[in-house]
């Protein structure tokens, strides 16, 4: 069952000392919809260089809301180079990241970007709040949002962080469940699952 949620517009319904703001091109790649969403589902494909001399590929998963977004990306192809900006949130069903879209142009695929900046609040995690990839170990934790619907309805948003660089690790080491934090980073996803998260490269 898809849940029937609106993302708000960036400032609508955030709380005090709230950001949250996401840039990313790349090229477009289609999912299969459903009669019931009320979203068109797509995603970006996100190719990066490897330390080991081979290519990274993220898929990172995006839905569009707004009708007039939903129009332009039935009129492009698989493999177009687009820009999307928006918002992070999580999925009621399932609690996984996505990019709520807010704005859809074209882009140069030589320039391609990928910034995320959220601020709120930390949520330590239990379960797994430690693993590893090929690119070291990490912590993990949530960046915990208060929002409100379109409607007035409370909203609260947990948007998962993994931190590799051991300096951020006793950054977020030094904060406690509640505590205020600012993260910059990029957008990824698990190689093994899929799930999108934030990879930190700054926090405060």
């Amino acid at each position: 069952m898809f849940e029937a949620e609106n993302p708000l517009s960036p400032g609508q319904g955030q709380g005090q000392g709230q950001e949250n703001s996401v840039k990313i091109s790349g090229l477009l790649h289609f999912i299969g919809t459903k009669k019931e969403q009320k979203y068109f589902p797509f995603s970006i494909r996100h190719e990066n260089p490897w330390p080991d001399g081979t290519t990274r590929r993220d898929f990172l998963t995006v839905r569009a809301f707004p009708s007039e977004i939903q129009e332009k990306l039935k009129g492009l192809q698989e493999g177009a180079s687009i820009c999307v900006e928006g918002v992070l949130r999580s999925s009621r069903g399932s609690g996984e990241l996505y990019l709520a879209a807010l704005k859809l142009g074209s882009a140069e695929t030589s320039a391609l970007e990928n910034k995320v900046r959220l601020s709120g609040w930390v949520h330590l995690v239990k379960a797994q709040a430690e693993g590893e990839t090929g690119t070291g170990k990490y912590v993990r934790f949530a960046v915990r949002q208060d929002n409100q619907e379109l409607d007035g309805s409370p909203r609260r948003d947990f948007l998962v962080v993994r931190v590799y660089d051991q300096a951020l690790q006793s950054v977020l080491a030094g904060k406690k469940d509640g505590d205020p934090v600012t993260v910059e980073g990029t957008l990824r996803s698990s190689r093994g699952s899929g799930v999108n998260y934030v990879r930190c490269t700054a926090i405060a």
